[in-house]
């Protein structure tokens, strides 16, 4: 009796040993945030500053997600300078965890090659982010952050080289990036975006493919947003940009939420830059191309401001420049024989 109550014992116990009991696991909940979709972060405090706070060349800042402004109420659209900005960034500085508040004019602005991370701005006012200076070989990177409010340019592109703008956010707005289309000196132009979203806006990017501009778009989550990417033929003299149509050749392979094609309007329903939005959608850059400078030594130019009768009829969006003057003008006659011809073409129209 003894033997059998041990033997039924050692049988339950190896059956405990054959058969734990199973742990119960919970999943985990799915992620319900859409990356793309990043949300601008609670601000830690608030400064007001009484003068633009200079970044110097080479040097970082972290603003720990305070957010800044300048205490003074938008101008809309009047073009203010430099001593209206809220940061200014010299030569290769860095900018990170920063809201730049509503109460302010021009955001900020940098001197070529600068880096800005996760900076986002509350509501833009005349421009969100200018470089204002840049070298051909230089690239001014933009990585997170975001801006939403924008009537017109969220950022604006005057001197030279690359932005690259890495996931972004944007949202009710103009446009997201602008080549300058009459500075005074305009050299080539390249933007390169990627990631991020953009909802509610005209234009993710316009460029200028006469003055050898180029744009790269991939992995952008669109929606609610006209056009991907907009060429504009360039100019140098002070006239309004004209709107030739869609870009050509768009690198990256578009957004996510837009059409990646693209088609050449014909020059016959090209539109001044602007008459396209009772906004004028660049009228800020006739002013702005007084105080950008380029630190390219070369500057391309454009067709004289008669020639507009022959501007209405070119159908070039090549990267090099539209020579003016009467039709048999040669690209290698000298300077003083181009000026001779454009004399003689005036008085004629005189």
């Amino acid at each position: 009796m003894q033997y059998r109550m041990i033997m039924v014992a050692s049988m339950a116990l190896g059956t405990a040993h054959a058969f734990p009991a199973q742990p119960q696991i919970t999943q985990a909940p799915k992620a319900t945030r859409d990356l793309s979709k990043r949300q601008q972060p609670d601000a830690a405090g608030s400064s007001v500053l009484d003068a633009p706070m200079t970044i110097a060349a080479g040097e970082s800042f972290d603003g720990g997600n305070v957010m800044y402004d300048r205490g003074t109420s938008c101008t809309g659209q009047s073009e203010g300078g430099s001593s209206d900005a809220v940061f200014i960034l010299e030569s290769g500085a860095s900018l990170s965890n920063v809201i730049i508040g509503p109460n302010q004019i021009e955001g900020v602005h940098c001197n070529g090659g600068c880096s800005i991370t996760n900076v986002w701005w509350d509501a833009v006012c005349e421009d969100a982010f200018s470089i204002k200076e840049q070298a051909d070989g230089e690239t001014t990177t933009i990585s997170g952050g975001g801006a939403t409010g924008a009537s017109d340019k969220v950022i604006q592109h005057n001197g030279g080289g690359t932005v690259s703008i890495n996931d972004f956010t944007v949202s009710d707005f103009g446009k997201l990036y602008r080549s300058c289309g009459n500075c005074d000196e305009m050299p080539a132009r390249h933007v390169i975006v990627s990631g991020g979203s953009a909802t509610n806006g005209d234009v993710l990017v316009g460029i200028n493919s006469n003055m050898g501009d180029t744009a790269s778009i991939s992995g952008v989550t669109t929606s609610g947003v006209d056009e991907e990417c907009v060429d504009y033929e360039g100019v140098t003299d002070g006239s309004e940009p004209t709107k030739i149509g869609a870009c050509s050749n768009v690198g990256g392979g578009g957004s996510s939420g837009g059409s990646s094609s693209a088609a050449t309007i014909p020059a016959a329903t090209r539109t001044s830059e602007s008459g396209s939005s009772p906004t004028s959608a660049d009228g800020g850059e006739e002013e702005e191309k007084t105080t950008s400078t380029s630190k390219s030594s070369s500057s391309p130019t454009s067709a004289s401001a008669d020639d507009e009768d022959e501007k209405a009829t070119s159908t070039s969006k090549s990267s090099s420049k539209p020579t003016g003057g009467s039709d048999d003008d040669e690209e290698d006659e000298d300077e003083k024989d181009k000026e001779e011809k454009k004399d003689k073409y005036r008085q004629k129209k005189e």
